[in-house]
């Protein structure tokens, strides 16, 4: 062999190897997603745990943690301060806004022997003329829905027109401003609630979750690591193969003869 053609790069070993490879990420691959979509489609439906009182899960001023997305009941008052009007918001596409009431709980419920203010997401309603609360403050109430997280605090602008009497506005659900209006101690966390009221339509249920088939998740996996085994294999392959050897021209074994 002479020294021009010592490494030389052996272009049709490699686009072999390379579409061998190719065939091979590409059949993993797509085997992949396929059983994928069964650990989905073949996945256990989940319903949320039954609603349980709201002190078997969440105190007043504690952090929420777990407790958020438990469905709870709780009874108390609607309490005698101003009810907050979320805006900014929409719902199924339509622009929309939402009351959250406080509710006094009393000192029994509380499981801290002290009444506290819970907010409640009452429900929605399209964007327009400025509504206000429906059952006047001091109505007996019982509450049941689920746990959500509050939101952080906004400086958004709020409508130019007056708020319904005996509410305000306001651009989040976040109890650091609803702190400024309510009395305290607060619960860290709002229910939202699946009564609604006469004015306002409440919001969805708590839907159910799936959890995905472990083995048809587990088979998933494994086909793309074989996709990414192969791409290895062939990356070694290649750079141990992939030029011609001066002591084996084009892959030739040494005779120990010069080659003409």
């Amino acid at each position: 062999m002479t020294a021009a053609t010592r490494g030389r790069i052996l272009w049709g070993r490699i686009l072999v190897a390379v579409l061998i490879a190719a065939v091979a990420v590409v059949a993993c691959g797509a085997l992949g997603w396929w059983q994928w979509g069964r650990a989905e489609t073949t996945g256990r439906t989940v319903q949320p745990d039954p609603a349980v009182p709201l002190a078997d899960v969440l105190r007043p001023a504690e952090s929420a943690g777990l407790a958020i997305g438990r469905q709870v009941t709780v009874s108390g008052t609607w309490a005698d301060v101003e009810a907050a009007v979320v805006t900014g918001r929409e719902v199924d596409g339509t622009p929309a806004e939402m009351l959250v009431r406080a509710l006094t709980v009393p000192a029994e419920q509380t499981g801290t022997g002290e009444p506290a203010t819970l907010a409640v997401v009452v429900g929605w309603r399209a964007d327009g003329d400025a509504v206000g609360v429906d059952d006047a403050p001091g109505t007996e109430a019982t509450v049941e829905g689920y746990l959500r997280a509050p939101e952080a605090s906004t400086a958004s602008s709020t409508p130019d027109q007056a708020p319904a009497d005996g509410t305000f506005w306001t651009t989040a659900m976040a109890t650091s401003e609803l702190a400024q209006h309510w009395p305290s101690p607060l619960y860290s966390a709002l229910l939202v609630s699946y009564d609604g009221s006469a004015s306002w339509t409440a919001l969805e249920p708590l839907p159910p979750t799936t959890e995905i088939n472990f083995r048809s998740g587990a088979y998933a996996i494994e086909w793309w690591v074989f996709g990414a085994f192969a791409l290895f294999i062939t990356a070694r392959w290649i750079r141990d193969n992939g030029r011609a050897h001066p002591e084996t021209p084009d892959g030739a074994h040494a005779t120990g003869e010069d080659h003409a």
